[in-house]
């Protein structure tokens, strides 16, 4: 009874931590990391720059069109510099208009 009971706990215990919320510093992801979905999926984060970038430019509409011509940009530059931030490859790549 006792072995069910800690086997139980364990289940709960285990499935409350799968469930818990990840919290990621999306500055420090590399290009490495966004190429192969090592922290989210690379359309999270392409989507998540585009709100970002949208947002300090009080845009409000998305042309999905710019969106994934962008994000094809973004996904080149990572491929010619794994080594490098995402962050660092979204600026230089679209510096000229860092708009999604």
């Amino acid at each position: 009874m006792k072995v069910g009971l800690l086997l139980i706990g364990m289940t709960l215990l285990a499935s409350a931590t799968a469930h818990a919320q990840v919290t990621v510093d999306i500055t420090k992801i590399t290009c490495r990391q966004f190429l192969v979905g090592g922290v989210s999926p690379t359309k999270s984060i392409a989507l998540w720059f585009s709100g970002y970038y949208n947002g300090k430019q009080d845009v409000t509409l998305v042309d999905m069109r710019t969106l994934r011509s962008n994000a094809e940009k973004i996904k080149d530059g990572c491929r010619l510099h794994q080594d490098d931030t995402v962050m660092e490859t979204v600026e230089s790549v679209l510096a000229q208009k860092p708009s999604f």
